[in-house]
C-alpha cells in the first residue's frame, strides 16, 4: 500500500473572514460551492434555522461516486463552520480518486483516516485555528493508505472482502459503487454524536443539506439509521 498526499480542504473558519482552500482546484470546489449556496438558502427558509442548530450539527464522513460534474470518486469529511462574523458556511476536506485508481478495498481500510480527519476539522472550528494552523495539522495526519490496483499476494490469498472493516458503517464498504449514483454519509463521531447514517441517490440537493445540518429535522426511523434514503 502506498501513501498519497494530504487531503485537500475548502471552506470557512471562525478565525477568518475569507474562503480558504488548499490542494483543491476551482473545478473541484465549484460543485461543492454550488451545493453549499443552494443548501444555505433552503436552510435559512426553515423555521428552525438559527445558528446554534447549524453549528451543532455533526461531523459527517462521506463518499461520493463519479458524476458528470464530479469526474473523480471523493471521500472525506464535512462539518458546519462559519466566518469571523458568524456567517454560516461548511468546512470540508477530501481525497479524490480517478475511477481507474479506485480499489474496492479502499473504504474497508479507511476508518482511522476518516476519524482522524474529522477530529482535525472539528478542532479547527472549535479552537479555533487559522488556515495555516489547520494546514499544518492536516499535513501531520497519518496518510491515507491506498491499495495497489495490481493484485497483491495478500489480496490473492484472503481477498479484499475478507479484510477487517475499520468503518463504523460496514455497509459503505460493502455496497458503495463508484459508478452508481448513490452517495453515503455517516457521522464521524469524533464530536460525540450518535451513530447516524444516510444514503442519497442523485445530485446533492438543498434538502440533503438541510437534513445533514439539522439532525433533529431528519430524525425519522429508517433502516439506514437516523436518515432513511431519499430515493429507493
Amino acid at each position: 500500500m502506498a501513501a498519497y498526499t494530504a487531503p485537500g480542504w475548502y471552506g470557512k473558519l471562525p478565525s477568518t473572514g475569507d474562503f480558504l482552500h488548499r490542494r483543491l482546484s476551482e473545478q473541484q470546489i465549484s460543485p461543492w460551492n454550488h451545493w453549499f449556496q443552494q443548501g444555505l438558502i433552503h436552510w435559512h427558509q426553515q423555521a428552525w434555522s438559527y445558528s446554534a442548530n447549524f453549528l451543532h450539527a455533526p461531523v459527517w464522513n462521506f463518499v461520493l461516486p463519479v458524476t458528470a460534474t464530479r469526474p473523480h470518486v471523493q471521500m472525506g469529511c464535512l462539518l458546519p463552520s462559519c466566518d469571523r462574523v458568524g456567517r454560516a458556511w461548511p468546512l470540508l476536506a477530501l481525497h479524490s480518486f480517478p475511477l481507474a485508481q479506485w480499489h474496492p478495498a479502499q473504504l474497508t481500510i479507511s476508518g482511522d483516516w476518516f476519524h482522524d480527519l474529522g477530529a482535525t476539522l472539528l478542532r479547527a472550528v472549535q479552537t479555533p485555528l487559522d488556515g495555516e494552523q489547520l494546514e499544518q495539522q492536516i499535513q501531520a495526519l497519518p496518510p491515507l493508505l491506498v491499495p495497489a490496483r495490481k493484485p497483491s499476494e495478500i489480496m490473492d490469498v484472503i481477498g479484499f472482502q475478507d479484510l477487517p472493516c475499520t468503518l463504523s458503517w460496514r455497509e459503505v464498504a460493502e455496497r458503495f459503487d463508484p459508478q452508481q449514483h448513490m452517495s453515503y454519509w455517516w457521522s464521524n463521531r469524533s464530536d460525540g454524536f450518535a451513530h447516524a447514517t444516510h444514503k442519497h441517490s442523485g445530485n446533492l440537493t438543498a434538502q440533503l443539506f438541510s437534513l445533514l445540518f439539522n439532525p433533529a429535522a431528519g430524525a425519522q426511523p429508517g433502516r439506514n439509521g437516523l436518515y432513511p434514503p431519499m430515493f429507493e
